[in-house]
């Protein structure tokens, strides 16, 4: 998470610089994958080392979606949250990744909006764990 806040962070804080404006959109796209992949991961290893699912140790294609739709379709409302989240998330790293034109001035929102759901599932997680805790 901290990489995708500090590409966020080189271009939100050099805008009017005479920086590339190629870079700048690399990074912002570098920094929605990377908020996306490090929530990703959390949540992953939070259902295999705390809530028991073994399969997620070995099984490898699928696992976005299968991760996602396990927490979608809970009874729990966080773990529900946690799952509209990720998929807003892969959602966006989907575009960001794959998209050859995005529009410039949706970027930056769009960065801020992968952040701000990135740390909302890091914050969840905290909660989901501590409540783990005897």
């Amino acid at each position: 998470m901290e990489l995708a806040q500090t590409l966020f962070d080189e271009v939100t804080n050099s805008l009017g610089q005479t920086n590339s404006s190629s870079i700048n959109e690399a990074k912002i796209r570098s920094s929605i994958s990377r908020a996306y992949y490090s929530a990703f991961c959390l949540v992953r290893n939070y259902l295999r080392d705390i809530e028991g699912y073994s399969n997620l140790k070995t099984d490898k294609i699928g696992i976005h979606e299968y991760v996602i739709k396990e927490l979608e379709s809970s009874k729990n409302a966080d773990r529900r949250y946690l799952g509209q989240c990720l998929s807003r998330l892969r959602g966006l790293r989907n575009e960001v990744d794959y998209e050859d034109y995005i529009a410039s001035n949706l970027l930056i929102p769009k960065a801020k909006q992968t952040l701000k759901d990135a740390n909302k599932v890091i914050e969840l997680l905290n909660k989901l764990t501590s409540s783990q805790k005897p």
